[in-house]
């Protein structure tokens, strides 16, 4: 759904199958899916399976993670992207993982901050939103801070190692979007 995307420090594109050692060691890393429904797994197999799925979804024009990289150095430091899109309704829903060595850098909020202004500007949504676990205060708090706005806790919405945990709705609409631009100017 997006062409590539860069930020001051950050490149965003499509996965390519050359990209499976990346997927690895991202699936690999138990901290990434601490939060996640997903489970850490380090068979290469089920990684090309993740690949596989990922570029059979841009084949069919749907929506799916894309590689994240920091622009200076070349690294590959996750994944980010726009997770489902509703046409009818103009809204999106985006997220991201990173491995843990490019936390606490900036990199997250970077990256929300282009998809807001990518998926505003360029697709003309009108809703935004993502969804973080409750006790992921790391991630609700770069949501916070790109401006996304907390609707609401839902109650046992996932399950994570076999136990039901909260998760946080947080949006962003278009008129939210266009108020901060006029204050920024």
């Amino acid at each position: 759904m997006i062409h590539p995307l860069e930020t001051e420090r950050l490149i965003l594109r499509n996965y390519t199958k050359e990209d499976l050692p990346y997927v690895h060691s991202l699936r690999a890393e138990p901290l990434v899916w601490k939060y996640s429904t997903i489970t850490t797994t380090s068979s290469l197999a089920d990684a090309r399976v993740y690949l596989e799925d990922v570029l059979d979804k841009y084949a069919h024009h749907a929506c799916g993670f894309q590689a994240l990289f920091d622009k200076s150095t070349g690294q590959y430091i996750g994944e980010a992207g726009v997770m489902a899109f509703n046409t009818a309704g103009r809204k999106a829903v985006i997220g991201y993982n990173l491995l843990p060595d490019f936390w606490h850098k900036g990199y997250a909020t970077e990256i929300v901050n282009a998809l807001v202004v990518y998926l505003f500007g360029k697709i003309h949504v009108e809703r935004v939103e993502a969804l973080a676990v409750e006790s992921n205060v790391a991630s609700r708090k770069v949501l916070t801070k790109s401006g996304f706005v907390l609707e609401g806790v839902l109650r046992n919405y996932a399950c994570i190692d076999s136990r039901f945990v909260n998760v946080c709705m947080y949006s962003m609409i278009r008129a939210d979007y266009e108020y901060a631009l006029t204050r920024q100017s």
